[in-house]
């Protein structure tokens, strides 16, 4: 008791610390400049791996199979639907019809930064859903507690799985300070899980009932989307082996993990280019299938928002009628 008090005491006066140290103006430029620094040097190096491959070889590798296409389609479109149910049912309200908010939540985060497309959902929920600000406040916490716990399981779950059949030493030998990145996803991810089931009732205002629910949706989504992807890339390249795929997809979620991180899929994109000698097919062709899936992200990240901003601007005018 007297340890779980002091773990509970200690994060608290820790989050609270660096509450008041991230209002502070330079420390908010600083993080900015890191992050957006940190995405020039990925986009320098991916640049330079590109032009090694060479860029025809590249081009010319773009996956064929319309597989490849659908599969991505379908993990694209994932987060949104299950999170369409996730809010209905924390917030008790039909939402099908908001569908564009949950697409434009999705590319917020993964095309912007993260986290800011829980910014944008709950300004959009205060103006547009008839609720209090308390329910949607906590709704988003907590939701975004439970997201974070199932994709730290899943992080933590496939790497332990990697490590024990022998598939982790690539992905540490990928690139310099890989290791020391998968070791310290795997820390926080394990801890993180840990301190969200031991202080969950603390931690989350959820009605009794609602959170199993919601660690189902979460967890289902998250097994989908892993399965999504690995097929994906088993269309692109049907004659590498599973486990390669699984140390990609290992490396896409120790990124995640990465906080306010800029345009996660550009540095997925770099990172996973260090990973193509594990596939055991020609590095222009795993270049290719790469690019294809950044390339894809981005153009539909951008039709994704421009597709919803005036529905967006619709909703917000007609909220305020």
């Amino acid at each position: 008791m007297m340890i779980a008090q002091t773990m509970k005491s200690t994060a608290l006066k820790l989050r609270d610390r660096w509450r008041i140290l991230r209002e502070r103006d330079d420390v908010q430029k600083a993080l900015k400049y890191i992050q957006y620094t940190l995405l020039g040097l990925i986009v320098v190096y991916l640049l330079h791996k590109l032009t090694q491959v060479g860029w025809l070889e590249v081009v010319n590798a773009l996956p064929e199979s319309p597989w490849f296409y659908f599969f991505f389609l379908l993990r694209f479109l994932a987060l949104p639907i299950s999170e369409i149910a996730i809010y209905e049912i924390v917030w008790s309200q039909p939402l099908v019809r908001h569908f564009f908010v949950f697409i434009r939540k999705r590319v917020y985060n993964f095309a912007v930064m993260g986290y800011s497309g829980e910014a944008f959902l709950t300004i959009w929920a205060r103006r547009c859903l008839s609720l209090s600000n308390r329910k949607i406040l906590i709704g988003v916490k907590d939701n975004n507690l439970l997201s974070a716990f199932t994709s730290n399981a899943a992080t933590v779950i496939l790497v332990v799985l990697l490590a024990v059949t022998g598939g982790l030493k690539a992905g540490i030998e990928a690139f310099p300070g890989a290791g020391w990145l998968f070791g310290l996803a795997f820390m926080s991810a394990a801890t993180l899980s840990v301190l969200v089931m031991v202080f969950r009732d603390k931690l989350m205002a959820l009605p009794k009932g609602v959170m199993p629910k919601l660690i189902g949706v979460h967890s289902g989504r998250q097994a989908l989307i892993i399965l999504l992807h690995a097929a994906m890339y088993a269309a692109a390249l049907p004659g590498a082996p599973i486990m390669a795929w699984m140390t990609f997809i290992a490396m896409q979620l120790v990124l995640s993990r990465v906080p306010f991180l800029p345009n996660q899929d550009i540095v997925y994109l770099g990172a996973a280019l260090s990973l193509s000698p594990i596939v055991g097919a020609p590095e222009a062709a795993v270049a290719g299938m790469l690019v294809a899936e950044a390339g894809l992200s981005q153009i539909f990240n951008i039709l994704m928002f421009f597709a919803t901003a005036h529905l967006a601007r619709t909703g917000l005018r007609s909220a305020q009628v």
